[in-house]
């Protein structure tokens, strides 16, 4: 065996013991830039900036009135509001994201073949059964790229882990993008009016409760 050859093999070796030790985790998601999330919506949650002529005569109740709705401006210029989309689950049933306004949501992005995923898939069930009924709603998302089975395929790997919330299917990448997954599973939590409260990667029931007692 040359030296060229011997490189090549140390070197598959090494990305082949990277991969078992990282599992589903394709980057640390530490290292993701937040400026590059949803930049399709960013023109759309600019507000315009506006100049506001008070005249001397203005009543006191009516200053502390605008003092007020501009705090709330700015406050909104600090959100950012979830890229919409609509989906299908595959049966013929198409799920848009605004229409859950008023809930909680849980947006999880996933894979079949991501142990991490599979492992909260339970947690999500037994939360979905808990406030399917009340405020809060469990949305996934398989990701239908990375080498990942058919739809056929999915629908049936869901039905044998007796899920019962939305599965939906991201067959040409574009809500992947505009949520900026590079990380399976990472879940988006969304709030009541639209906003996005953050991310995060593999969750738990106890996990999911916490989220749902702080931003509920």
């Amino acid at each position: 065996m040359n030296l060229k050859n011997s490189v090549k093999s140390i070197v598959l070796l090494i990305t082949v013991i990277t991969l078992l030790l990282v599992g589903c985790k394709l980057n640390d998601m530490d290292d993701l830039d937040n400026d590059k999330i949803i930049t399709d919506n960013k023109e759309s949650n600019d507000l315009e900036d506006t100049t506001v002529e008070k005249d001397k005569d203005t009543s006191k109740d009516k200053d502390e009135k605008e003092d007020t709705t501009d705090d709330k401006n700015e406050d909104d210029k600090d959100k950012l509001l979830a890229p919409d989309f609509t989906l299908s689950n595959g049966k013929g049933d198409n799920y848009t994201l605004s229409d859950f306004r008023g809930k909680l949501v849980f947006v999880n992005f996933f894979t079949t073949w991501c142990g991490y995923c599979e492992e909260e898939m339970p947690d999500f069930q037994k939360v979905h059964e808990n406030y399917k009924d009340e405020d809060v709603a469990i949305i996934a998302i398989n990701v239908q790229q990375d080498e990942e089975i058919s739809v056929e395929e999915v629908i049936t790997w869901v039905e044998e882990r007796n899920l019962t919330f939305p599965v939906l299917f991201d067959e040409d990448g574009t809500s992947t993008d505009h949520y900026y997954i590079n990380g399976y599973p990472t879940t988006y939590v969304v709030d009541k009016e639209g906003y996005i409260i953050g991310y995060v990667n593999a969750l738990n029931e106890k996990m999911l409760e916490k989220l749902i007692n702080d931003y509920r």
